[in-house]
């Protein structure tokens, strides 16, 4: 009985709410203390995070004209708008070739680090030195090298013992497995080159800082992939759609360091670009240098057979009819060899683009004196889209983005032939048309002297050599001035800088706020589970969730020692909430037509719920209004009664039940008017055979005959089934459930009995009730009302014990 299951599903269809709110208000505490402990958590774990921060830059990827730009000598072009010139700068910043290049310029494997309070933290420039390292040499990989300044200029290193590790080298990124068998310690001069197994390395003093002896550094090579793929994850984002500006951010654990890289791939990103953008003119150079270098040979040779034949001959001038026929025939030998010069760069122009795959080394048609505007667009814009494939084909794998490129290419491809063919038709025509007026000139010619022919030709060769040499010289200015004008499409609106950026990570205040609310989650959780499966009584309402039996009152609990709160003080609340429970027993009796002599049978579920304190206070209550009392202990197997009135337990109930002695023999005094005792006596052998004999119902007819109210203090109904034998002889009985220690299924079991018929004018009292307990509930008398001073004689607390409660 006393392990009966309770239902869960009762308990929370019953849940009281404003109990469980006055439950958690009592354990405030509790709840300050979890909230501490949660602060005091956050608080280390927001210490202990690394710090993450978030740096960024601003560019603009806009076209910048040259001012020197002219139509005769158009070496830059532009070609997709700012859009596509956008696109490509984004997809290059997050490549992984460009961030190889930004990582191998800034060195950002080489790692300089200080013991911070939870770890080794990365102390980048705020080292008092700077590691020069010999990139063909292999480096110990992955493993901190401890660095100990012994004074301003030597040092010592030391590498704990590691049994795995790595030597890598930068320049071929070369991997080499090696192990470190013992700790390795040695001392160093600053700006010596130190060799060694693990490192080739030299220490540098870093300029505006100052080495205290003493100190402790580390330095660390790591894998250059993966700081690659730290930094490729920067984030480039457009300021608003279609916009040419773009905004650069990166994050990490060292401003200094995002700083830098951010400068440095914007700086890298202006410098490739301008190259580039300078391609053209760059190959315009190189091939007019050719040109110069043949140009300046013929020229030199020209010029000494010139001199030489004046020499030998004493000739130096042509005559007048010599001079004519020089002048027109040096004009269309001029003229001839310019369309010459035209055809061969159209030939090879046409060849190269029939038969080559890449066309990033097309010089500009200027420099072959072809000019014609379709031509030059059509070489701009097929060199620019050959540039951006080659610059992205290491950079993106898809072949959707080369498909549209190289779909374009050729498009301007077909475009360019067809106007190459035109063109050279005509340069063909203008050829045939100088050829024939040359032979006209020529004719002329022939009829001159020998000799001021032999000069006629040799001056005409040499002017020329010289035209062409000044035309290729003019040329070449152009281009020089061009290329040294032009200025990168990238330029910085606003640069990345340290200037003491607060961290993005840990996220202080949202930390803070979790933990705050999980100090008070847990506590709450903890209460609600603890009311959810609580099987204990608590309130007069539990009370009347499991059972319909009246709750004739409620006795708070008793501060006074011992059982007999009414008899030592009569005017407490204990005492008023037995007087009320009298009344309230008075008016049950009328009720049921019960007159004369009236029993009252008190139990209870289990041992320690206060049966023995409601008997002796109900008849104490009872002799106070001035009725005939008995208080008659019929807990025969552990007798309780006799040790609160002082008297022996030597005689008693058992001994008239087992026919020994008559009743006036076991009755005795309590020392209190109006109230006798009758007490168990001796423990029985046999307690259930004694309370069902025939002597049990005689004792009870003859105590009537004698007394008005007649208290029995049996044994728990819920252990032992002597209780149950007893109600019979009972007018009333009076279950007694105890506050935070009957469990809800025992009323369960009590209800059973009284639905069935087996227990008849039952009450139900509640025992030993708290004011102000943890369900919000508190009681004066023990009705729920609080009275005013003077009616109770009440225990004076001291301020600290009323603030408390």
């Amino acid at each position: 009985m006393l392990d009966q299951e309770f239902d869960i599903r009762d308990i929370q269809s019953t849940f009281d709410f404003r109990g469980f709110v006055f439950r958690v208000l009592s354990y405030w505490y509790v709840v300050l203390i979890c909230v501490i402990i949660a602060l005091g958590i956050a608080r280390y774990m927001n210490k202990r995070a690394v710090r993450v921060y978030r740096l960024s830059t601003l560019i603009s990827v806009k076209d910048e004209n040259n001012p020197f730009f002219s139509s005769s000598m158009n070496l830059t072009f532009n070609w997709g708008g700012s859009s596509d010139k956008v696109e490509t700068i984004k997809t290059i910043l997050s490549s992984r070739s460009h961030n190889e290049d930004v990582v191998r310029l800034l060195q950002s494997y080489i790692h300089y680090l200080k013991q911070g309070e939870f770890r080794l933290e990365d102390v980048h420039k705020e080292a008092p030195f700077i590691v020069d390292i010999d990139e063909q040499q292999q480096q110990l990989m992955n493993v901190p090298i401890e660095i100990t300044f012994i004074d301003d200029t030597h040092y010592k290193i030391h590498i704990n013992s590691t049994p795995a590790a790595q030597l890598i080298n930068y320049t071929n990124d070369d991997y080499q497995d090696i192990s470190v068998a013992n700790d390795f310690e040695k001392t160093y001069a600053i700006n010596d080159t130190v060799h060694s197994s693990f490192f080739h390395l030299s220490l540098k003093n870093r300029p505006s800082k100052t080495i205290i002896p003493g100190e402790h550094y580390y330095i660390q090579f790591t894998d250059i992939n993966s700081e690659i793929s730290k930094f490729q994850g920067i984030d480039v984002r457009e300021q608003s759609a279609g916009s040419t500006l773009l905004s650069l951010s990166l994050t990490g654990t060292n401003r200094a360091i995002l700083a830098d890289y951010l400068n440095a791939t914007v700086e890298l990103l202006k410098i490739r670009q301008l190259e580039q953008k300078n391609q053209f003119a760059t190959n315009t150079i190189k091939f007019i240098d050719d040109r110069i270098a043949r140009v300046s040979d013929s020229l030199k040779k020209n010029e000494k057979r010139l001199k030489e034949f004046r020499q030998d001959n004493q000739i130096f001038d042509l005559s007048s009819k010599g001079s004519g026929i020089y002048e027109k025939l040096s004009g269309l030998e001029e003229e001839k060899n310019t369309l010459e010069v035209q055809k061969a760069y159209l030939n090879q122009l046409e060849n190269y683009l029939e038969t080559s795959a890449s066309y990033t080394n097309l010089p500009a048609p200027a420099s072959a004196g072809v000019e014609d505007p379709n031509i030059e667009l059509g070489i701009g814009h097929i060199v620019e889209l050959s540039v951006q494939r080659s610059s992205i084909s290491n950079q993106v794998k898809s072949p959707i983005f080369f498909k549209k490129i190289d779909k374009e290419i050729d498009a301007t491809k077909k475009v360019l032939l067809e106007n190459i063919k035109n063109v050279k038709s005509k340069v063909d025509i203008a050829y045939e048309n100088t050829e024939q007026r040359m032979q006209r000139v020529k004719y002329e010619y022939g009829k001159l002297p020998a000799e001021e022919q032999q000069l006629f030709n040799i001056e005409r060769w040499y002017k020329l050599s010289e035209t062409s040499y000044s035309t290729l010289l003019e040329k070449r200015n152009e281009a020089s001035i061009v290329k040294a004008a032009n200025v990168s499409d990238v330029k910085v609106i606003d640069k990345a800088k340290d200037m003491g950026q607060g961290p993005i990570l840990p996220n202080t205040k949202r930390n803070n706020m979790v933990f705050l609310l999980g100090g008070f989650i847990v506590p709450l959780t903890i209460i609600l589970i603890i009311s959810f499966l609580d099987n204990k009584i608590h309130t007069q309402k539990d009370i009347e969730y499991q059972t319909n039996i009246p709750v004739l009152g409620v006795i708070g609990r008793s501060k006074i020692k011992g059982n007999l709160a009414v008899l030592d003080k009569t005017r407490s609340a204990i005492a008023e909430a037995f007087r009320g429970l009298r009344s309230g027993l008075q008016y049950f009796y009328r009720s049921k037509n019960i007159s004369g002599s009236k029993t009252l049978m008190i139990t209870s579920s289990i041992s320690g719920e206060g049966k023995t304190f409601c008997s002796i206070n109900m008849a104490s209550v009872f002799a106070l209004s001035g009725k005939k009392t008995l208080l008659l202990g019929l807990d025969l197997r552990r007798p309780r009664i006799f040790e609160d009135f002082n008297i022996n337990n030597e005689v008693g109930a058992v001994n008239y039940l087992i026919g020994e002695l008559s009743l006036s023999e076991i009755i005795q005094s309590s020392g209190y008017d109006n109230l006798d005792i009758i007490t168990s006596g001796p423990v029985p052998p046999n307690p259930s055979e004694l309370i069902i004999g025939e002597q049990m119902e005689a004792m009870i007819k003859e105590l009537k005959m004698q007394y008005d109210y007649i208290i029995m203090d049996t044994p728990p109904i819920g252990l032992v089934a002597d209780a149950l034998e007893l109600v019979p002889f009972a007018d009333v009985t009076l279950f007694v459930a105890r506050q935070e220690y009957t469990r809800k299924g025992m009323l369960k079991m009590i209800n059973d009995k009284y639905e069935k018929g087996e227990i008849k004018h039952v009450c139900l009292v509640l025992n030993d009730f708290k004011t102000k307990l943890k369900n919000g509930y508190g009681y004066g008398y023990g009705y729920g009302y609080t009275y005013g001073k003077g009616y109770h004689e009440e225990e004076k607390k001291s301020w600290y014990k009323r603030f408390f409660k």
